[in-house]
């Protein structure tokens, strides 16, 4: 089997971040290489708000749920943004959705490259951050992404601490691709 990609390997999305801003050279990198997705019809239609200055920054954090309490120490948090309307969804499909997707993959797998903590996240009260940051009431923020330098785990509460130090796994691969039919039973209720 070949190897995977190196930045592949060692994505992981870590809890403890530094409070060291981000220069903008390395934000402008990040963006740029979420620029580059793919996108259904050359559309591209993400959207990254970026909350950095601190009373920006305060109000996209009380959005967080309790779970993402953590990203509350991320010196930077941005909003990833769509605008389903924008000749995106055809035929019923959501292109938007799958181009956000890739975009937000290149800028994951750049932050590795970059050895910047990138922590996408969806548990956010979306209209809370659209208020926060000013978003247009049709557009939709799919996500949340905590951007800092990594920190010493030791700085998160136990409990996070505890899911930082968790392995990566995956499931094994006839889990997750089958040849030429739907192999998988479903499960009993």
């Amino acid at each position: 089997m070949p190897d995977l990609l190196d930045v592949i390997a060692r994505r992981a999305s870590r809890y403890a971040f530094a409070a060291d801003p981000l220069p903008d050279d390395v934000l402008e990198t990040l963006f740029e290489a979420a620029r580059w997705a793919p996108s259904y019809g050359n559309r591209q239609p993400w959207r990254f708000v970026v909350a950095r200055a601190p009373h920006v920054l305060a109000a996209v954090q009380a959005t967080l749920t309790r779970g993402n309490q953590y990203a509350r120490r991320a010196p930077v948090l941005v909003a990833m943004a769509a605008d389903p309307n924008d000749g995106q969804i055809r035929e019923g499909r959501e292109y938007y959705l799958l181009d956000c997707g890739m975009a937000l993959e290149n800028l994951l797998l750049q932050a590795v490259a970059l050895g910047v903590q990138a922590h996408p996240l969806g548990g956010f009260d979306e209209d809370g951050v659209r208020a926060a940051l000013a978003i247009p009431a049709q557009v939709r923020v799919l996500a949340l992404i905590a951007l800092g330098y990594p920190a010493d785990p030791a700085t998160l509460d136990e409990d996070t601490r505890e899911r930082d130090a968790r392995p990566r796994r995956r499931k094994p691969p006839e889990e997750v691709r089958a040849f030429d039919t739907w192999a998988w039973r479903e499960s009993p209720d």
